[in-house]
């Protein structure tokens, strides 16, 4: 099995000449990263995953064809953001626009428990504060147009460089900056009369 030490590049060039392990590490090592991306597009842990899934398989499939032009992570991230979008336009398609409440119990081995939030230091009413913030965030971003939310995303979710995102989504770093501009300045509109 290849080394957990080797970088992305050595990895990919492994596997590249056959090596299933070096992109077994490639897979173990970025699958949180996959799934975390499609989940903050898609809002559903299951379809999330599935999307990771499908983006590896995609990956692997045309890895002969990857010439290392840019980062194996930032591959990644265009194969993700890709079928995300075409699992929403799937949605779309089908009637299926689906959201999960954090209200909604989930489910576990012991059957349905309700969703809990991390003990803090903070008081009980700050922390309802904060979580009553995130949630209505979360809300008005999904209310974004979905190259809106995509960007401001990559950018404040997964902390991509603007050159970075302009090659996920393949398009300028102007285009990028200027999205980012206008998503924010959505949110601020949307939320200036709901929250002080």
């Amino acid at each position: 099995m290849e080394s957990v030490s080797s970088t992305d590049r050595e990895l990919v060039a492994q596997a590249q000449g056959g090596d299933d392990d070096a992109f077994a590490v490639l897979v173990r090592r970025h699958q949180g990263r996959a799934v975390n991306v499609a989940y903050q597009l898609l809002r559903n842990e299951e379809d999330a995953v599935e999307v990771a899934q499908d983006a590896f398989v995609r990956m692997y499939r045309s890895l002969g064809g990857f010439r290392g032009e840019c980062e194996f992570t930032t591959w990644l991230h265009q194969i993700v953001v890709n079928l995300a979008r075409n699992k929403r336009r799937w949605w779309w398609r089908h009637g299926r626009e689906r959201t999960e409440s954090l209200d909604v119990p989930v489910e576990s081995g012991d059957g349905e428990v309700n969703r809990q939030m991390a003990a803090a230091s903070d008081p009980a009413d700050v922390e309802l504060g904060k979580l009553e913030f995130v949630q209505l965030l979360e809300r008005r971003m999904a209310e974004l147009p979905q190259n809106l939310r995509e960007v401001l995303m990559l950018r404040n979710v997964e902390a991509l460089r603007y050159e970075e995102i302009a090659a996920v989504l393949q398009c300028s770093v102007g285009t990028v900056k200027s999205r980012i501009a206008r998503a924010r300045d959505a949110l601020r509109a949307a939320m200036k009369d709901e929250w002080p």
